[in-house]
């Protein structure tokens, strides 16, 4: 939907960002803002017309550009900057003229709308991320790079996943990164509560948000890092009783890491008949690399890939006969 604004133009027919259609301001990113205020436009709405002309760039990056916090570079982006000036009615080179030299890159050195970009192309609209925390999902732990994430999950006798014990090793993007940022959907919507406890690291907030089924919570590291450093977080999130079995879990990892290890205990009276491990490119895509696993002694499956690219790593299991009856326990 557009936002509000005096002399909003119709679609098709932005106006201008003054009367000689140069934007005022003396960065891009400022210059960009006030263009784009001025024509009524939001940002949907341009990704819209940029789209009708052939060019693809997400909402996310246009924000990071208006904000100041990343300037077009590739060619794509070069393309989109200079369709943008027609679509706001500017003249010819007004944002152009106002990008500076290109900086370094590197995977340990990405910017946040690196991370934000990477984590739209996992993480569709209506995931269970982007309703726990709505417009923000893409600014989700946009200054961290995870490097390493173990988890290690607890399924009670009822086949309820009752346990996760998590650790995460991060590197920071920028400086001045205080804390991270976890989320987990739970399966139940009658879930009655969630307990954190931090092993590495200090609780900050923790937010139960029962109509969505989530819990989100930061977990601060003690100190700001320096862009470059690394921190580990350690947690175990304790689910309250739940009535709602399970049946598979899942991890989103929007860049590729280095390590992802999925280790999940069965209940003895509660032994699944068949175990999968899974991938998926995306929140909206099929389940592909599908794959049995087999139980331990401990009644216990793991998964871990030999190589992490970004996705969505899961394991499924099969709880009870094809009838649907549950076996009965004594």
């Amino acid at each position: 939907m557009d936002q509000p604004g005096q002399g909003r133009p119709e679609a098709g027919h932005p106006g201008s960002a003054d009367e000689h259609g140069t934007a005022a301001g003396a960065t891009f990113g400022a210059a960009f803002h006030q263009a784009l205020k001025a024509s009524g436009l939001s940002l949907q709405r341009l990704h819209h017309h940029l789209a009708q002309r052939g060019v693809s760039i997400s909402p996310v990056t246009l924000s990071h550009w208006q904000r100041g916090r990343s300037q077009p570079e590739r060619q794509e982006s070069l393309r989109a900057v200079a369709e943008i000036e027609t679509i706001l009615g500017m003249r010819r080179g007004a944002l152009q003229s106002l990008l500076s030299h290109r900086r370094p890159r590197g995977r340990a050195t990405a910017k946040g709308t690196e991370m934000s970009e990477a984590l739209s192309r996992v993480v569709t609209p209506g995931a269970p991320l982007a309703r726990a925390l709505g417009p923000d999902v893409y600014r989700f732990n946009e200054d961290l790079v995870t490097l390493s994430v173990q988890e290690k999950l607890h399924i009670d006798e009822y086949g309820c996943i009752a346990r996760y014990t998590v650790s995460h090793v991060v590197r920071a993007t920028r400086d001045g990164v205080r804390h991270l940022t976890a989320h987990h959907n739970l399966d139940d919507p009658d879930t009655p509560s969630v307990q954190v406890t931090v092993h590495c690291g200090r609780l900050e907030a923790l937010h139960f948000r029962q109509e969505v089924r989530s819990a989100v919570f930061d977990i601060g590291f003690g100190r700001a890092l320096g862009r470059g450093d690394t921190a580990i977080v350690e947690y175990t999130l304790d689910v309250g009783p739940r009535w709602k079995p399970s049946n598979h879990h899942e991890r989103t990892l929007p860049i590729p890491v280095r390590q992802y290890l999925l280790h999940i205990f069965f209940h003895a009276r509660h032994v699944p008949s068949a175990v999968y491990g899974y991938y998926r490119h995306s929140s909206e895509a099929a389940r592909e690399g599908v794959r049995p696993l087999s139980l331990n002694a401990s009644h216990s499956v793991h998964l871990l890939p030999a190589k992490c690219t970004a996705g969505i790593y899961g394991i499924s299991w099969e709880r009870y006969p094809a009838s649907g009856t549950p076996p009965s326990t004594p």
